[in-house]
């Protein structure tokens, strides 16, 4: 009998799967919702999408329908960034970045969420529990350290730093 050792890859996957378990989007933006809102309104073939949408289990999203809606990450809620953000964490380790656009999309919105919020805004550390978080600092740390050919190692490591001061005592 022969037994596979699990990559670092397999077990980061296995890792977000778990922090992510039982995630629902609930009341929150579909994918195709936020994808009309990113083309103005003048795809309507994305809101007869959204009624479809999958809103029970992140793991049913295609993972085509995340690469091809680059610009949708700007327009959800945050029960659809809880959503969608293990689902284009796991895409993306599974797919690669592709054209780059989604993974950079991601990384972008996941900075400024992360950097603060505004007004009715909810914050990363609201957001996120404890596992989120730490799901997010794993994959952080993969993409700098273990894959920075693949992912880059600047924003990856820009994400770890804001992350590591909201952690840091207040001053």
């Amino acid at each position: 009998m022969e037994t596979r050792s699990m990559t670092l890859r397999e077990w980061l996957i296995r890792f977000i799967e778990g922090a992510f378990a039982g995630v629902e989007l609930h009341d929150g933006t579909t994918l195709y919702e936020a994808a009309f809102h990113a083309s103005y309104g003048f795809d309507c073939h994305e809101l007869s999408l959204a009624k479809t949408a999958e809103r029970t289990d992140w793991r049913r999203v295609p993972v085509d329908h995340l690469f091809a809606r680059t610009d949708a990450v700007f327009f959800m809620n945050p029960a659809a960034k809880k959503f969608y953000s293990p689902a284009i964490l796991r895409a993306v380790l599974q797919e690669g970045i592709r054209d780059g656009l989604m993974y950079d999309a991601f990384l972008f919105d996941l900075s400024g969420l992360i950097r603060g919020s505004r007004g009715d805004d909810i914050s990363f550390a609201k957001l996120y529990n404890t596992a989120q978080r730490a799901a997010f600092v794993r994959f952080c740390k993969f993409a700098a350290f273990n894959a920075p050919k693949e992912f880059g190692r600047e924003q990856p490591l820009r994400i770890l730093e804001r992350i590591r001061q909201l952690d840091s005592p207040a001053k």
